[in-house]
């Protein structure tokens, strides 16, 4: 009986420290955030100031490193402008004539600046905003259910020179978003090509890529609808030579989604 009492007295105390020592280790690492908070305050991504939940940012906002005043910058197209025919200047030998690609912003500033730092300056973190509201925007009443979201890739000698694929950046995002997985080695790029922006005319731009995607023989895609995700929509020519590829093996449906497009042939 004694026994049985010291016992539970000393799984008391034991019980007492735990949630002690508990309790201190909370205080403490709550210190250390808000002296780092202090000394390192979160920044908006855009125009630099601090970041002040309830004063020029809300819970989600701060998250994504963006004050309401940027956020209300962007230059967000309205619903019914958003939908392209991928390629600016269709030809009659066409196999997917009816491919068609969404985008979210008018590639103006502060969307073109954000695009860029992502793109040559290992900014991630821009990319991962611009995804976050391409995910929350992308319509949700589609009526197919989409099995797959799928970055365009880049060569292998640009990815070792860049360190990662803006557009997985971009898909990942979207992915987390919209609850779809993420198959980022669906396609593959068979041979380095110049990159687009060297080129004007949209011939150009078509004969540049001609050829260079594949898709990944350890993959049956047959029936997938697919998201295919870039950066910008320009000629269209890069998106419009991964997705033949993608219908080539098989897929339903695929549909193009980037971040900015400077076009305005708007599709009804």
């Amino acid at each position: 009986m004694i026994n049985k009492t010291l016992r539970n007295a000393a799984s008391k105390c034991q019980r007492a420290d735990t949630a002690e020592l508990s309790m201190i280790n909370k205080t403490l690492r709550n210190a250390a955030n808000a002296a780092l908070s202090f000394l390192f305050p979160e920044v908006c991504i855009n125009c630099g100031r601090v970041l002040v939940e309830r004063d020029n940012c809300g819970k989600r906002t701060r998250e994504l490193q963006i004050c309401t005043s940027c956020l209300c910058k962007l230059p967000v197209r309205v619903e019914n402008e958003r939908w392209f025919p991928c390629l600016s200047e269709p030809y009659e030998e066409d196999p997917i004539p009816d491919f068609s690609v969404w985008a979210l912003f008018h590639y103006e500033m502060p969307v073109t600046l954000l695009v860029k730092r992502l793109k040559f300056f290992s900014e991630i973190y821009c990319g991962q905003l611009l995804a976050d509201l391409m995910g929350r925007e992308f319509p949700k009443n589609t009526p197919v259910k989409w099995d797959a979201v799928v970055p365009v890739p880049l060569s292998e000698k640009r990815l070792r020179k860049r360190g990662y694929n803006q557009a997985e950046v971009l898909a990942k995002g979207i992915s987390n978003h919209l609850r779809i997985p993420l198959c980022n080695n669906v396609i593959r790029k068979v041979r380095h090509t110049n990159q687009q922006s060297r080129y004007k005319e949209p011939e150009e731009r078509r004969k540049n890529v001609e050829g260079a995607y594949a898709i990944e023989e350890s993959w049956d895609i047959t029936g997938w609808n697919i998201l295919l995700v870039d950066d910008i929509l320009t000629t269209g020519s890069t998106l419009h030579e991964a997705a033949k590829v993608l219908f080539e093996n098989g897929a339903a449906t695929v549909v193009g989604v980037v971040c900015a497009t400077h076009r305005e042939n708007i599709e009804s």
